[in-house]
């Protein structure tokens, strides 16, 4: 017999995740290890190189060194928002954090691939737009991979242009044939 199923229950607020919080650091570094296994897919795919062979240690290394370093955006520079779904499991997320020369960043849009189709990457980048206005940012970047077209759009559609590559910017040398940097004024 063929089991059918049904997608999560609707997705429920976006809050932001308080990571010293054991239970909410575990489910942060669950999606997080999702996030970095389906990006290390398309990085292969696409770039010919792996995740762990820009950084020099193993995925799940990586995804406890990003842990950290989401750890410990102050408050008032941002912080890592997630949307629950129904059953309270991290449906989505992203980050937002401050940049050496003050601008803020969005990091991370992930959506898991059983919640996708729903807007949840729209919502997510519209709040974090939102975020930022609160935290007095002026200018808003991300930086995004060329082969993430959907991620693209849904930029495009928040206001985001092209623009040069920016200090404080996560992709490693390598992989800068591969990216797109944008940006927005708040």
């Amino acid at each position: 017999m063929t089991q059918i199923q049904t997608p999560p229950a609707e997705t429920i607020g976006f809050g932001r995740l308080d990571l010293g919080i054991a239970r909410v650091r575990s489910e942060f570094i669950a999606i997080t290890q999702d996030y970095f296994d389906w990006m290390n897919g398309e990085i292969i795919r696409f770039c010919a190189l792996s995740i762990p062979e820009i950084v020099g240690m193993s995925l799940e290394a990586y995804v406890l060194h990003t842990t950290e370093i989401a750890c410990r955006i102050a408050p008032e520079d941002g912080g890592i928002y997630a949307h629950r779904d129904g059953e309270g499991r991290i449906a989505a997320m992203g980050g937002l954090r401050r940049l050496p020369d003050g601008a803020a960043e969005i990091v991370r849009i992930f959506t898991r691939p059983d919640c996708r189709g729903r807007g949840l990457g729209s919502r997510s980048v519209d709040h974090l737009v939102g975020e930022a206005r609160l935290l007095g940012y002026k200018i808003l970047r991300l930086d995004t991979a060329v082969f993430m077209k959907s991620a693209q759009k849904i930029y495009r559609a928040a206001g985001f242009a092209p623009r040069d590559p920016y200090a404080g910017a996560e992709p490693p040398p390598p992989l800068l044939p591969f990216w797109l940097f944008m940006e927005r004024s708040l």
